[in-house]
């Protein structure tokens, strides 16, 4: 694992980590059963939903293909507001690797497009967003055409099928480089670093 710098922070940055380092919690290598409501019934409501992706994704009806992008894209966003959260964080942790060139939309996340979600990921300056910023950009223009020529008389069934075949074949890309973007933070930042080492199971009163 490569080690991170810490020589060059200022105070400030320093104070936030330590702060940081108290309160991140991490539960993916919990079962849902372990969790305490109410986030048992939300993990469970995303497994189903992302089940229900996948079935409609491999259906031999190519008609469900509509459904599966529409979905699917629902989740890309739900992503795309992690690595925000995610890069808010390293602003203030890891200021030698990113910076936030503008100010940020002070919504809540989850009140945003999937278009001002990505105005929001331009924001950020850093080598390794280089690569998931375009591919968001292209996504985002995806889904509007699709959803508005949906149940227009521009399209029939057989172009929109079309449309979300080749949409879902963009999504793998985006969630290619999500993962790439992800796996970048866990190992060459400080937040990422303690985040995996700090495994603190909150919900389920275990800790590793």
């Amino acid at each position: 694992m490569k080690k991170v710098n810490n020589n060059n922070l200022d105070e400030r940055t320093k104070s936030y980590r330590k702060l940081l380092d108290q309160i991140i919690v991490e539960v993916k290598d919990t079962s849902i059963e372990e969790h305490e409501e109410p986030f048992r019934s939300w993990l469970k409501k995303n497994h189903i939903i992302l089940e229900d992706i996948g079935r409609l994704k491999s259906d031999r009806n190519d008609r469900s293909k509509v459904s599966a992008f529409l979905l699917e894209t629902q989740f890309i966003e739900f992503k795309l507001m992690d690595l925000l959260q995610e890069l808010q964080i390293l602003v203030n942790t890891d200021p030698n690797i990113i910076n936030l060139r503008e100010k940020k939309d002070t919504r809540e996340l989850y009140k945003l497009t999937l278009g001002e979600l990505s105005k929001e990921l331009c924001k950020y300056n850093a080598d390794f967003l280089n690569k998931i910023k375009p591919l968001v950009d292209v996504l985002n223009e995806k889904r509007i055409r699709f959803a508005h020529y949906l149940f227009t008389s521009i399209k029939g069934i057989e172009d929109v099928i079309k449309d979300a075949q080749a949409g879902l074949t963009h999504n793998e890309k985006v969630f290619g480089e999500l993962y790439s973007v992800f796996e970048y933070i866990k190992k060459n930042t400080w937040y990422g670093q303690m985040y995996e080492r700090k495994r603190v199971k909150e919900f389920s009163g275990k800790k590793i």
